[in-house]
C-alpha cells in the first residue's frame, strides 16, 4: 500500500525529518543523499533526528575512507559537507549543550564494526584517525572557541550537578577528545592542566583518558597523577585508572597491561578489577586484535587462570571471542586456534565451556 501527500507552494525541495518526537526507537529505511544528511545535521530542530543524522553520515564516510584503505590508496579529504555540518553546531550556541556534544561525536569503533560484513580493525582505526584528525584541523580555531568558553576549572563553580554544568563538561571533554588527534603541545598542554587541576573527577578523567592514548611524558604524569591523588585507595577510581591504560592506542599496549598484572593493586581475584584491565582490554582494537595473534593468546591465558578462581567470570571473559567470525580469515584461525586450546583444557569449566562451545559451533 502506498499514500501520496502533496503539499502546494512549497519553493524548493525541502529536506524531510521524519519521526519526529517519537518516544521509542523505529528503525526506518529511507534513502539519504550525503547534502541531506548534513543539512539535517546541521540545522534539525528535533534532537534525536539530528543526532541520528549525523551518525548516518560519519558512518558512511568513515566506512568509504575504510575502503580506500583496505586498497591501500590515500584517504580522501573529508568531505566540505561534514566539515561545514560539524561547525554548525560547534556554532549553535543556542542548542543544549549535551546533545551538541553527541552530535558530535563519532559512532563507537563497536559501532561502526556492526556496519562492517568482515570487520577489518587496522583499516577502521586509520578510517576514524583521518576523520577526527582532519575535523579537528579543519576546525581547530571554532573548537578552541567552544572549549574555552565552556571550560572551568574552578572548584567552586566548575563542579555543578545541573544540566548546564554537565553539558559544558560534556561537550568541551568532547572537544579535547578531538584535538589530541593532532598530537599538538598547545592540546596537550590543555589536557595535561585539566588531569592534574581539574575542578571535579568528570574533568580530571577526561583529561587523563586524553592523554593516555599520547605516549609522551605527559601521559606518565597524568597518570601517575591520577593514582596517587585520586585512584589510590578508592578501588572504583582504581578500576577507571586501570580501563584507561587497557584501552590505550600507544605502542607497546599489550606489554602495558601485562605489567599491570604485577601492580600490587590488581587483583584476578577481584572480577571489577579483573574487568576493568583484562576484559577492558579487549576492546582496546588495534592492539587486542594486533595481526601475530598475541592479544588473543594473552587472553585465553587469563581466562584460563581466572577459570580456576571464578568459572563465573572465566565465562564472561570468554563472549570477548563470540564475534570472531566477524573478522578476516587469518584473524579468525588465530581466534578459533584460542577456542580450541581453552575447550581442550583439563578441568575447563562447565560455564566457560559453554560459551566457548557456543562461539565454536557458530
Amino acid at each position: 500500500a502506498s499514500q501520496t501527500f502533496t503539499f502546494e507552494g512549497v519553493e524548493e525541495e525541502p529536506v524531510l525529518s521524519v519521526l519526529r518526537g517519537f518516544s521509542a526507537p523505529v528503525k526506518l529505511e529511507m534513502e539519504r543523499t550525503d547534502a541531506e544528511l548534513a543539512f539535517l545535521t546541521a540545522n534539525d530542530s528535533d534532537s534525536f533526528n539530528k543526532w541520528e543524522a549525523g551518525q548516518t553520515l560519519f558512518t558512511r564516510s568513515i566506512l568509504a575512507l575504510v575502503a580506500q584503505a583496505q586498497k591501500g590508496e590515500v584517504l580522501s579529504p573529508v568531505s566540505p559537507l561534514i566539515v561545514d555540518a560539524v561547525r554548525a553546531i560547534l556554532k549553535d550556541e543556542a542548542a543544549d549543550l549535551s546533545l551538541r556534544a553527541y552530535a558530535l561525536s563519532l559512532p563507537s569503533l563497536g559501532t561502526l564494526g556492526e556496519s562492517m560484513a568482515v570487520i577489518d580493525p587496522d583499516a577502521l582505526m586509520a578510517a576514524v584517525k583521518h576523520m577526527k584528525t582532519s575535523l579537528a584541523s579543519a576546525l581547530k580555531a571554532e573548537f578552541e572557541t567552544v572549549y574555552t568558553t565552556n571550560h572551568d576549572s574552578t572548584p567552586s563553580t566548575g563542579v555543578g550537578p545541573d544540566a548546564v554544568a554537565v553539558g559544558k563538561r560534556r561537550l568541551k571533554n568532547t572537544v579535547l577528545d578531538y584535538m589530541m588527534a593532532l598530537k599538538d603541545d598547545v592540546w596537550r598542554a590543555k589536557a595535561l592542566e585539566q588531569a592534574l587541576n581539574g575542578a571535579c573527577m568528570t574533568d580530571v578523567a577526561a583529561g587523563t583518558m586524553a592523554l593516555a592514548s599520547d605516549d609522551t611524558d605527559a601521559r606518565d604524569t597524568a597518570l601517575s597523577n591520577f593514582y596517587n591523588k585520586h585512584a589510590k585507595g578508592n578501588d572504583l577510581i582504581l578500576c577507571k585508572w586501570f580501563t584507561m591504560q587497557a584501552v590505550a592506542n600507544v605502542d607497546g599496549a599489550l606489554a602495558n597491561v601485562e605489567a599491570l598484572l604485577s601492580h600490587p593493586d590488581f587483583s584476578l581475584k577481584n572480577p571489577n578489577k579483573c574487568r576493568s584491565l583484562v576484559s577492558a582490554f579487549s576492546a582496546n582494537m588495534k592492539h587486542f586484535h594486533a595481526k601475530d595473534g598475541k592479544g588473543y593468546k594473552w587472553l585465553a591465558d587469563r581466562i584460563l587462570e581466572v577459570d580456576k578462581i571464578n568459572p563465573q567470570n572465566a565465562a564472561r571473559m570468554c563472549t570477548s571471542f563470540s564475534t570472531f567470525r566477524r573478522y578476516d580469515d587469518e584473524r579468525q584461525k588465530l581466534i578459533k586456534a584460542q577456542l580450541e586450546r581453552l575447550i581442550a583444557t583439563d578441568g575447563f569449566s562447565k560455564d566457560a565451556f559453554e560459551i566457548v562451545s557456543r562461539s565454536l559451533k557458530g
